[in-house]
């Protein structure tokens, strides 16, 4: 009944909070709503708000004689969003029982996501030097774009070797929140043979680490934040919010010269780009406004009787990272941990890169790990919000965490093999994508994570799990019940049914096959798509941070490439 309760409040919480989202109590942090005038021209127009649109409108801004339209199909990022405690989302989907949240907000998923700076690997990026046929594309050329966008407030690293790799004067501020409860589990994964880092994000080792938060003096980094909030008062810079673009406008020769958008007020406007259309609508919303525009599968847009602009396999790349959630019980303990600071983040935490065969040069899987002490409510958040799980699961896994201390771990493998699709149904801009998420379709991907949850519960037989004799918690999985516990048909049947989303959506108008190497839409001209559809492969880990960097080196191209023009 306790359990009961504790699930229930959290919810609770959740949907108290939803209620602050229409007070716009950041309003005065963000630019002002600018109201734009039926066929006005611009500069440039950037379609979105989000992670790479506020990055991109900073940047084009900087030219004080171009004026760069910014149109966000949301509105101001809500109080909740800002601390690190609270969780918030806008607009779900529920896809095979999978929520699918994404950011309808400045910021976009930046102002949503989990807080943990994580670049990936340098092995990551010569996967999309190789699709773009661009070598600018790889760990070296990104490097750069990475620092740009950055600013590290941790005198340790900044001190090391590592501060090189590091921005000092960047827009995102990022600290970490050393904690001394780490360092049992760090000694525990080092003795089981892996690695321990006191930096990750250098590209050329991985291993086990505290991480770094898009968290700074108790305030959510998001772009918003960070590329917005600064220029809110810019004369060139001009937001127009809860605005949603339907069309992009070409003439003749197949140039993009400006959307078609319905404003907040309901009214269905024409505006005009000078030099180019810049879309970052998202991993899902991008497909979408580029198939209602005529761009992506011949045969999905001739059966909606959408004229063909360019044929290209649009949406047919989608990536996330899957996730498998596995707990260990640690010790009993009678303490009740402190009320977490909303500002920072709510637990004790590390991160850990992890590869089956030590020798490999770069890793297999990657592990988000909470310590949990006696906090049963923050697991019912983690369990039922963050990942959500089934409820009997959840219920479970809390009660494993009352007088105890938990280790709450969310497994996600690298890189899958797996894909799915973004399509779309109608030609009405107020249908949803049609989203097939393809997690599993690709029989290695299930394989390769019963081998990576075989290979981490081996932190188990260490002798500091040993010694206050730790468990891994075994839920009650009806599916699994017939099957040997630790077997690998049982981690198979484990993480099909402890499986969820890590929010990591990518890759649907990818560099390679919808983008060349220079963001433009193949067979038109002055449009580009910069976010996360542009990816061409998913990196090792949350992918907020490798957004930035793509959208600081899109920035550079979208200047290097025109003479502003704006009126």
């Amino acid at each position: 009944m306790v359990v009961e309760t504790t699930l229930a409040t959290v919810q609770a919480a959740q949907l108290a909070f939803s209620v602050i989202t229409g007070l716009s109590l950041t309003a005065f942090r963000m630019p002002t709503d600018y109201q734009a005038a039926a066929n006005s021209q611009y500069g440039y127009i950037v379609v979105g708000g989000g992670t790479a649109g506020s990055v991109i409108a900073n940047r084009l801004s900087e030219d004080a004689g171009c004026s760069v339209l910014l149109i966000e199909a949301g509105g101001d990022p809500p109080l909740e969003t800002q601390l690190a405690s609270l969780k918030y989302s806008t607009v779900s989907r529920y896809i095979d029982g999978i929520n699918l949240p994404a950011g309808k907000v400045l910021g976009g998923s930046s102002s949503l996501h989990h807080f943990y700076h994580v670049r990936g690997v340098s092995n990551d990026y010569e996967s999309w030097a190789n699709a773009s046929q661009d070598e600018s594309w790889n760990w070296d050329g990104l490097l750069p774009y990475f620092i740009k966008s950055e600013t590290l407030e941790d005198p340790l690293i900044n001190s090391t070797e590592y501060g090189q790799c590091h921005g000092s004067d960047g827009p995102t501020k990022l600290t970490r929140e050393l904690n001394d409860a780490t360092l049992r589990y760090l000694q525990a994964f080092e003795e089981i043979g892996k690695n321990i880092e006191e930096d990750i994000n250098i590209g050329s080792s991985y291993g086990f680490s505290q991480p770094m938060f898009t968290i700074s003096n108790s305030i959510r980094q998001s772009s918003a934040e960070s590329y917005l909030s600064p220029i809110k008062e810019q004369s060139n810079l001009h937001v127009m919010k809860n605005t949603e673009v339907i069309k992009i406008l070409f003439d003749d020769d197949n140039n993009a010269i400006g959307v078609e958008a319905v404003t907040s007020a309901g009214e269905t406007i024409k505006l005009y780009a000078n030099n180019e259309v810049i879309v970052s609508a998202g991993t899902f919303n991008t497909p979408k406004l580029l198939m209602l525009s005529g761009i992506g599968p011949k045969d999905t847009l001739e059966s909606l009787d959408i004229d063909v602009i360019s044929d290209l396999p649009v949406g047919q790349n989608l990536q996330d990272h899957m996730a498998v959630v596995v707990a260990h019980q640690m010790e009993e303990t009678d303490t009740v941990a402190a009320a977490a600071d909303p500002g920072k983040f709510p637990v004790p935490t590390f991160v850990g890169y992890s590869a089956v065969d030590s020798t490999q040069t770069y890793p297999d899987y990657i592990s988000l790990n909470l310590i949990c002490k006696n906090i049963p409510s923050i697991v019912a958040q983690l369990c039922s919000v963050v990942i959500p799980l089934k409820k009997e699961v959840c219920e479970e896994i809390i009660a494993a965490a009352t007088e105890r201390e938990l280790l709450f771990s969310v497994l996600t493998k690298s890189r899958p093999w797996s894909v799915g699709t973004v399509s779309i149904n109608s030609t009405s801009y107020l249908a949803a994508p049609v989203i097939e998420t393809g997690y599993l379709t690709d029989e290695r991907d299930l394989e390769e994570n019963a081998a990576y949850l075989e290979d981490f519960v081996q932190v188990a037989k260490s002798s500091v799990f040993q010694g206050v004799g730790a468990t891994t918690v075994s839920v009650t999985l009806p599916s699994c019940a017939n099957l040997t516990v630790g077997s690998t048909d049982y981690w198979k049947c484990y993480a099909q049914s402890m499986m969820s989303t890590t929010y990591h959506y990518c890759c649907t108008a990818p560099m390679g096959t919808v983008l060349d190497s220079k963001l433009l839409v193949k067979g038109v001209q002055k449009l580009r798509v910069v976010d996360a559809s542009a990816m061409p492969q998913i990196t090792s880990g949350n992918i907020n941070a490798p957004i930035l960097a793509l959208a600081e080196k899109a920035a550079d191209l979208i200047k290097d490439a025109n003479t502003c023009s704006s009126k």
